[in-house]
């Protein structure tokens, strides 16, 4: 299984900091491990929340559950503003997600049984909600930030490498109020 993936992050017209953070990390059997963290507000304190989350991620061992890499986040984020994310960990064509509030998902090719888990992360969720399914060959999955309009077909950019359409998508949908965040990536053995 190769995953192939590429995202476009910018901070809020007028903000140094990004308060959105993207974690893409591969094993070297081929796992997988995507994620966009949305930390609250933008600007400096936005920041620091999601550079909260990307340190638990970064370390993350490929053989945590999707569960325990959310409750891990939620644990390093208390004391910060706090976060939306969703997490997806792919394994040999099987995936595992988990969203915190209103990181969106999308995919072609495939259908990903999520439900969004109310509440922010280091602050308050009631419930993880974790789905699992078999991804198949020749998958696009995009995860987008609230900065990004979801008011579009990715199926419409699915003759693009992910890389442009991260852009395009970016260019055309990005809403200039808030930090934005594409990431797209195609699954392919």
């Amino acid at each position: 299984m190769i995953v192939t993936a590429a995202h476009v992050c910018l901070p809020m017209p007028g903000e140094l900091q990004n308060g959105d953070a993207v974690v893409v990390r591969h094993s070297v059997v081929g796992n997988c491990i995507l994620a966009v963290i949305d930390g609250l507000g933008h600007g400096p304190d936005a920041a620091a929340a999601s550079r909260a989350a990307v340190g638990v991620l970064d370390l993350l061992s490929f053989d945590t559950s999707v569960f325990d890499a959310m409750q891990e986040m939620h644990q390093a984020l208390r004391g910060t503003r706090g976060a939306a994310a969703t997490l997806c960990i792919i394994k040999d064509f099987q995936l595992e997600i988990c969203a915190v509030g209103n990181v969106a998902l999308m995919c072609t090719n495939c259908t990903i049984p999520l439900v969004l888990s109310a509440g922010v992360l280091g602050h308050q969720v009631n419930k993880f909600r974790v789905g699992a399914c078999r991804i198949s060959n020749r998958a696009r999955v995009a995860l987008l930030s609230d900065g990004v309009s979801v008011r579009f077909r990715l199926e419409d950019y699915k003759h693009l490498e992910p890389a442009d359409a991260a852009r395009e998508i970016m260019g055309r949908y990005r809403r200039k109020e808030d930090d934005a965040t594409v990431l797209v990536a195609d699954v392919r053995d």
